[in-house]
């Protein structure tokens, strides 16, 4: 069993960690992660004391969303660089199973990605960089030009507004071309979540947006494609869809978790 030595924003890892691991042991697995499930019951730590937080399928939901626009961008740029940011514990290099022509990185903090060691490899084309993704350094290591794929997958939530644009303006300097997906939480969801994280294993949400016209002008050089609430995507399960139907015009509910998708140049 591997003790986990991490605290605050990194810490987090755990909640999606074990929503995936749970959705993977469901008859009705959204993600089907094996991976996850095989990771959570090797790690020390009592998973109970998340409470509520460790079967929601909206997590899932998240993950699969944005493995479905990585697979459909890589089917149309089969040569494209991904990077997985904030990656933490999680197998979206397995789910998605890109062609040997991508070349992949998975990048979170040098304690997460020294945990992360314990449960998978490198190989020539999927490769781990160790580094804040607000040094602006690291990106040197990234192969320049384009196409290019970057996924934040509860991520971005973590960090200030003003870092949030400084990431998306280096990426789109990066690359002569690409995509970016992530998701964002409104106002009245970071306050329900900080709650539960101050309750268990820390951490804190920073940047919030209701109005998505606020994010679009965070890197001006991007333009959004997509935007789904967790609520309506075509992985969500019957009775969130319900819900959702149900409470339509609630502002809360539709800009509760929303899946953003963006393209340049």
């Amino acid at each position: 069993m591997l003790r986990i030595e991490l605290s605050g924003a990194q810490r987090t890892l755990l909640i999606p960690l074990y929503a995936r691991a749970l959705d993977y042991r469901s008859p009705r697995s959204i993600l089907h992660d094996r991976s996850a499930d095989e990771i959570a019951r090797r790690i020390d730590f009592d998973f109970s004391t998340l409470g509520h937080w460790r079967g929601s399928p909206l997590l899932a939901v998240r993950a699969r969303q944005l493995d479905e626009w990585a697979s459909e961008y890589l089917t149309r740029r089969p040569g494209a660089t991904v990077l997985n940011l904030g990656c933490g514990l999680d197998a979206r290099f397995e789910r998605v199973r890109p062609p040997p022509s991508v070349r992949w990185f998975d990048v979170d903090y040098p304690e997460v990605i020294d945990l992360r060691r314990n449960f998978y490899s490198e190989t020539p084309n999927h490769r781990m960089l160790a580094t804040s993704l607000t040094a602006p350094e690291w990106l040197g290591a990234v192969d320049p030009g384009g196409p290019g794929l970057a996924i934040a997958d509860g991520v971005f939530e973590y960090m200030a507004e003003g870092e949030v644009a400084g990431l998306l303006g280096r990426l789109v300097e990066r690359w002569s071309e690409g995509e970016v997906a992530f998701d964002v939480m409104g106002r009245r969801t970071v306050r329900s979540v900080n709650r539960r994280l101050d309750a268990t294993v820390g951490g804190r949400i920073v940047w919030s947006a209701d109005d998505l016209r606020s994010v679009d002008a965070l890197e001006p050089r991007l333009r959004r494609t997509a935007a789904r609430s967790v609520f309506e995507t075509p992985y969500t399960p019957a009775a969130f869809r319900t819900l959702a139907a149900v409470l339509f015009f609630s502002p809360g509910l539709r800009r509760a978790i929303r899946l953003l998708r963006y393209e340049f140049p």
